[in-house]
């Protein structure tokens, strides 16, 4: 929403070169994936609590996850299944703020490509898993 863009400007400024990365930039909002581990050993470490620029990512995420959006919201969707709401909301958050910091660093023609081709990836795979079902199952799909 308008809000939360009014916010996240207010936490992060205009300059997003603060940051040499999307990776240093993930990693500050405290929205990067922590994996501890030394050979063999996983280790657990206290969790940190994400920036207040990591909180309204998360917040954003969220609303997401609720809504019928295909692109960001079926990706949401689709790990909430798989790993539980509190991974999905993290790992969404995260896409946000990459998208987030693309779109200062590339512009937003750049960012809206790479949501087409996500959703056409998207589609693709559907395709696909209706087809083999459809052998499994010894049907035969028609495309219009």
């Amino acid at each position: 929403t308008d809000y939360s863009l009014m916010r996240l400007t207010a936490e992060l400024g205009n300059n997003i070169k603060q940051w040499p990365s999307i990776k240093n930039f993930v990693s500050w909002l405290g929205l990067a994936p922590g994996k501890h581990q030394s050979g063999k050993m996983n280790k657990r470490s206290k969790k940190k609590p994400a920036t207040r620029a990591g909180q309204i990512f998360k917040q954003a995420a969220q609303s997401i996850l609720l809504s019928k959006q295909p692109g960001l919201g079926a990706f949401a969707r689709r790990l909430k299944a798989k790993k539980g709401s509190g991974i999905a909301i993290k790992a969404t958050a995260r896409k946000l703020a990459e998208l987030y910091y693309r779109i200062f660093d590339k512009g937003m023609n750049y960012v809206e490509q790479g949501v087409k081709r996500y959703q056409e990836k998207l589609k693709e795979q559907q395709i696909i898993f209706l087809q083999k079902k459809a052998g499994e199952l010894n049907l035969q799909v028609v495309e219009n």
